[in-house]
């Protein structure tokens, strides 16, 4: 198997698509063993499928980055050639995208006639996504702190400013910390998505006065207008990442008025195999044949459809679970290794099979850390946020 690795990698350009395919098997191995004792949180959902895709991506992400590490430490380009590998990562963001607005724009569709509990939602979000956020923002920091021999590169208010700028997540833009140009390697780059999160939840308020029969107080609609003026006065407005959201709502609606029946056959499983085979054939998710492929597998996937059954296995809901800790630390621990563990001229000598071994060991790593923070950052956190 690692001739056959060695042989789909000689070229600098890409990685065997088989790296992937073994990355996700012991990801998957891995979640599977750590479930059956822990039983995290899998138990059937009104969106099975959904949770299931979303077990997938976070783990695709991390195989794409892995294969950018590759590319990085052979050519110092933080870039792939391969067109699987570039999807992989960028078709997972947005189906990401596509989740967010689903799942929110879903609960605007079913509150009828009552309230909607803003601040509650609010409050969620903010326990959701912070507390892991400023865990591996404050992991960036220390690395980058051991990196600098302990010592402040720049001015203190420099300093101040740039953990300002990480501590919005990066809305108002994204730095690189303490004069360390590759801060961007650390966690990959991931924090780029976490803007976009954020001015979505901010936009649901305006959103949902074409949806709710009781409207938002003038409150939460002064917060929302007054986010979105900020974001886009200091922002590109971004359409191509923009429209993933747009796809999410479409599928929203298409669950909730139910258009057509019987979506988890096997004819709709093959359509989505084929929109996933297209899909590889260009360069980027934001080409807008690519996007609406992607919108198309979505509407599937949100409507039932399990891929054959796939979608409802209870190690991809585990997976769903520790998704978030995959997608921001992945990244972290895949630098550690490479930078400290390796130093990046060593790393350079690696042939492409004893690279593919490195990641392979790395994997369960991740899979099991992720856990960690899970149970010991995010649930708590979550939980708490239930009783506000």
């Amino acid at each position: 198997m690692v001739e056959l690795l060695k042989n789909g990698t000689s070229s600098m350009n890409n990685l065997n698509p088989l790296f992937a395919v073994i990355i996700f098997l012991i990801a998957y191995c891995t979640a599977y063993v750590i479930n059956l004792k822990y039983k995290v949180n899998n138990l059937s959902t009104r969106y099975e499928s959904v949770d299931g895709l979303r077990g997938f991506l976070a783990i695709s992400v991390f195989i794409s980055h892995a294969s950018l590490w590759y590319q990085y430490i052979q050519k110092e380009q933080w870039a792939s050639k391969s067109y699987f590998y570039t999807q992989l990562g960028s078709t997972s963001v947005a189906f990401f995208f596509m989740i967010s607005s689903f799942l929110f724009i879903s609960k605007l569709l079913n509150t009828g006639k009552k309230e909607f509990n803003w601040k509650a939602f609010f409050i969620s979000r903010l326990f959701r996504l912070v507390p892991m956020y400023y865990f591996s923002v404050a992991i960036i920091v220390f690395l980058v702190i051991i990196i600098s021999d302990w010592s402040l590169k720049v001015g203190v208010f420099e300093f101040l400013h740039e953990m300002f700028l990480w501590g919005t997540f990066a809305v108002i833009r994204d730095t690189s910390i303490n004069g360390f140009g590759l801060t961007y390697l650390i966690n990959a780059g991931v924090v780029w998505s976490l803007p976009f999160e954020w001015l979505f939840y901010f936009s649901l308020p305006v959103i949902s006065i074409l949806i709710l029969k009781r409207k938002p107080s003038a409150f939460y609609l002064f917060i929302s207008l007054v986010f979105i003026g900020g974001y886009f006065y200091v922002n590109s407005v971004h359409v191509q990442h923009l429209l993933s959201f747009v796809g999410g709502i479409l599928a929203a609606v298409v669950v909730k008025y139910k258009p057509f029946q019987n979506k988890d056959n096997k004819l709709f499983s093959i359509l989505i195999l084929v929109c996933l085979a297209l899909i590889i054939q260009f360069e980027k998710s934001t080409n807008m044949p690519c996007k609406i492929l992607i919108t198309i597998i979505f509407i599937l996937i949100s409507s039932g459809n399990t891929l054959f059954g796939i979608l409802k296995s209870s190690t991809l809901k585990f997976m769903r679970e520790i998704s978030y800790s995959i997608y921001l630390i992945h990244g972290i621990i895949l630098f550690v290794v490479f930078y400290f563990g390796f130093g990046l001229e060593e790393a350079k000598t690696l042939s492409a099979s004893e690279f593919c071994v490195v990641v392979f060991l790395v994997t369960p790593v991740v899979v099991i850390l992720s856990f960690v923070c899970y149970r010991f950052i995010e649930k708590p956190f979550m939980e708490i946020s239930k009783k506000c």
